[in-house]
């Protein structure tokens, strides 16, 4: 099954990114890295394993990504890890 998201968690997504265009070229580049192999922000489940735009959703959803002021740059938060 594929990822989906309804209308009203996308407008959201919009706001939390600064608009369409932010969000496109956030999850883009995020996504690029994640295929390339830059550790993943949050943990999934084996279903969404190999889902990078899931992934990348989700890091934004928490608020761990961000897309820098030069519109080119994925901005990471430091996430606290368990003792």
């Amino acid at each position: 099954m594929a990822f989906a998201l309804d209308y009203p968690e996308l407008e959201g997504l919009y706001s939390l990114a600064g608009g369409k265009f932010r969000l496109t070229v956030l999850l883009q580049r995020r996504v690029n890295e994640l295929v390339g192999g830059m550790p993943r922000l949050v943990r999934v489940g084996h279903e969404h394993e190999k889902d990078y735009i899931y992934i990348a959703v989700e890091e934004l959803k928490r608020g761990l990504i961000n897309l820098g002021e030069d519109n080119a740059t994925v901005v990471k938060k430091e996430t606290k890890k368990k003792k």
